[in-house]
């Protein structure tokens, strides 16, 4: 199943948008944007009768009550132009647990990716799926959700159009420091979330309001007292506060200032460790104990620094510090940069989780996040969390891995039960992650984990979740007096991509839906060699199966390391390469689309001389050329598209007009004369 896709460069991106909204040849302010685009929508995108695919928004999952992420496979009714939307009509869902409420659905334009193979052959899906494509890159990159709210007397294009295009070129090509990429993205990230919340809400209530007017009832008392209200107000003040540090990273004089303000100064390499105290205002009594049980917890040789909150030491340590916190506090941080190089956050604190709860809970310290952040905690290297919990409410993933040895000892992470679509620990791959008297409850899913890394449960509880993990084949997990118990779906969800004999047993397994899933009550009775179990393991109340076998698609995938959209956008240009979890790169401009069950379709014309580089290369998706092309491409290039973007090029422009030329013998003339080469920021015709 093949979905569009195209690959440009950013000059060719302002080429485009210029033109569709420059087009009458004035410089429309703001608020004539849309109009624009619905002018552009209408002629360009077939009215009804397309087939495409349903990428679903984090704040849909949330309203639908739904697992995120959610694809869904249907066909456009109506596309509503005036709106930007389309009438969807659901035909399959690619998880067999979710159902929609509805069968029709009004979605979003930039939310569909059209199929390449279509019912009707006779609808021009190429051409509207470049418009969605157009689209998707200026309301996702370009268009800020605080641009109709604000002045109207410029024009939009002179004022933001060429800085943002530039923003945005920055942040792929690393022009910008990790630290301060990252907080942009962040940002970015959460200011999108806060529109589409903010755009529910106030549509919730307008539909209340107008109700009410049609009934003749006062309803102003009621709304006032309405948590929405206050839920609504509290988004537009986070919003303004996002759109003046926006404002401020669009200029790339401004940003070395904001970084020094922002961040202080850089942290010193290469100096003797240093460890962290963190203190509290407490009697001095307890004052003196807490510093002695510190002391006792501390190497002898390390010098010692005190700070008077976690971010405060976030804000001054190097990455192998340790950092130490006073039992019974809440640490309200904004930490931006990765975990890595050894380093620790360790609660001076001995109540257990797993036996002693609502002990643990009052005396050990909690981190939590000071905004709505897309995740709390991210480590691409070897760190260690002790004697800590973790409330991942007002965020939404807990800890992002992305490689090295991370061991979490006596930890608790708690996240909403109410949310559908809140991950607690996600694991790229690469990495060995121990988990030591820990407590995990109260997520979407507990803890996702892709294929090649090693996950060890030691005297671990997983509660309360929707599934307690998930994990693709080849991952190991060793089960050592763990347990996993009342979750409302699967206590283990596996999802199996191998075709040898061992996938077939179905040993004491229970098929269902059919012959794709197996599902196993008895841990005793699975004969998996990822799965090792020690001691008195406990798998019991999980409402749909405790050990589930799904048997998977033609490549390994998981979906779920998918956490957020600019989150995929940072790891693409991170190099999560490194990490092996190719899969899941997404690139600067694309979003995700599963490919275990589906492969995008470059619409590039290629020369002779670069087809077996782009064979070898990674397509938008992070996918491997392989999996992203389709078996008519390999064997013939087609021309719909006639854009190629060539890297470290090292031929004069006569020998590339040359090698073109060469790849185009057997086509038309006319064809020829729409070929465009696009080389760095310049452009080349061939006639």
């Amino acid at each position: 199943m093949e979905v569009y896709e195209f690959k440009k460069n950013f000059l060719t991106r302002l080429q485009e948008t210029t033109n569709v909204l420059n087009g009458g040849g004035t410089n429309i302010p703001a608020s004539a944007i849309r109009s624009e685009w619905t002018n552009f929508v209408e002629v360009a995108v077939e009215p009804t009768g397309w087939q495409a695919l349903w990428k679903a928004s984090r704040p849909v999952c949330e309203q639908l009550s739904v697992k995120y992420p959610l694809v869904v496979l249907g066909t456009v009714d109506q596309v509503l132009y005036d709106e930007l939307k389309a009438i969807f009509t659901v035909e399959a869902i690619q998880d067999d647990d979710v159902h929609l409420p509805e069968e029709q659905i009004t979605v979003d334009l930039e939310e569909l990716w059209p199929l390449r193979e279509q019912n009707n052959p006779a609808l021009n899906v190429n051409i509207t799926a470049d418009c969605i494509d157009k689209l998707r890159f200026f309301y996702q990159h370009l268009w800020m959700p605080w641009d109709n709210d604000g002045e109207d007397e410029h024009g939009w294009i002179d004022k933001h159009l060429e800085s943002r295009i530039r923003f945005c070129h920055d942040l792929k090509n690393k022009t910008m420091s990790r630290q301060l990429s990252s907080h942009a993205l962040a940002l970015l990230a959460e200011a999108r979330y806060i529109q589409r919340k903010r755009d529910f809400i106030e549509q919730q209530l307008s539909e209340e309001e107008y109700q009410a007017e049609e009934e003749d009832e006062d309803n102003e008392s009621s709304i006032l007292k309405d948590n929405r209200s206050s839920e609504l107000l509290q988004l537009n003040l986070r919003l303004n506060t996002i759109k003046n540090e926006i404002n401020i990273l669009e200029n790339p004089v401004m940003r070395s200032v904001f970084e020094k303000v922002r961040f202080g100064v850089a942290k010193a390499k290469g100096e003797a460790p240093m460890s962290y105290v963190v203190t509290q205002a407490v009697p001095m009594d307890e004052q003196f104990a807490y510093l002695k049980r510190a002391r006792d917890m501390i190497d002898e040789e390390i010098s010692v620094k005190m700070c008077d909150s976690l971010q405060h030491a976030l804000d001054h340590c190097s990455p192998e510090s340790a950092i130490y916190l006073p039992p019974g506090t809440r640490q309200d941080i904004k930490f931006l940069e990765y975990l890595n190089s050894g380093g620790s956050f360790r609660g001076v604190c001995e109540a257990e989780f797993v036996n002693a709860y609502d002990l643990a809970i009052e005396e050990n310290p909690t981190i939590v996040s000071k905004n709505d952040d897309s995740v709390l905690l991210t480590i691409d290297g070897d760190f260690t969390l002790e004697n800590i919990r973790l409330d991942c409410a007002n965020v939404r993933t807990g800890v992002v891995i992305k490689k090295g040895n991370i061991t979490f000892r006596n930890c608790c992470f708690v996240g909403d039960p109410s949310s559908s679509t809140k991950q607690g620990i996600v694991i790229f791959g690469n990495c060995t992650i121990t988990f030591e008297r820990c407590v995990i409850r109260e997520f979407s899913t507990g803890i996702y984990s892709n294929h090649d890394c090693t996950i060890n449960l030691i005297d671990t509880t997983i509660s309360d979740c929707m599934t307690g993990l998930e994990t693709l084949d080849q991952c190991q997990i060793l089960f050592r007096s763990a347990s996993i118990k009342h979750c409302s779906q699967y206590g283990l969800l596996l999802e199996d991509f191998n075709d040898d004999a061992q996938s077939n047993q179905n040993a004491s397994g229970d098929s269902k839906d059919g012959s794709r899933s197996q599902v196993f009550e008895d841990f005793n009775t699975i004969e998996r060699e990822e799965f090792t179990f020690e001691g008195s393991c406990v798998f019991h109340d999980n409402a749909k199966g405790n050990f589930v076998i799904r048997k998977g698609f033609s490549e390994r995938f998981n979906s779920s390391c998918f956490v957020d959209e600019n989150l995929q956008q940072q790891d693409g240009e991170d190099g999560l390469e490194d990490s092996n979890c190719e899969t899941t790169n997404v690139s600067f401009c694309d979003n995700y689309l599963e490919a275990s069950k589906l492969s995008s379709t470059k619409q590039i014309s290629r020369s002779s001389d670069t087809r077996e580089q782009d064979v070898r290369s990674a397509s938008d998706t992070g996918v491997s050329g392989s999996i992203s092309q389709s078996e008519d491409e390999s064997s013939e290039y087609g021309l719909e598209n006639s854009t190629m973007d060539i890297r470290d090029v090292k031929y004069s422009s006569h020998e590339v007009q040359k090698s073109v030329a060469t790849g185009v013998d057997n086509e038309t003339i006319d064809d020829r004369d729409n070929h465009v080469i696009e080389i760095e920021d310049s452009i080349i015709e061939i006639d």
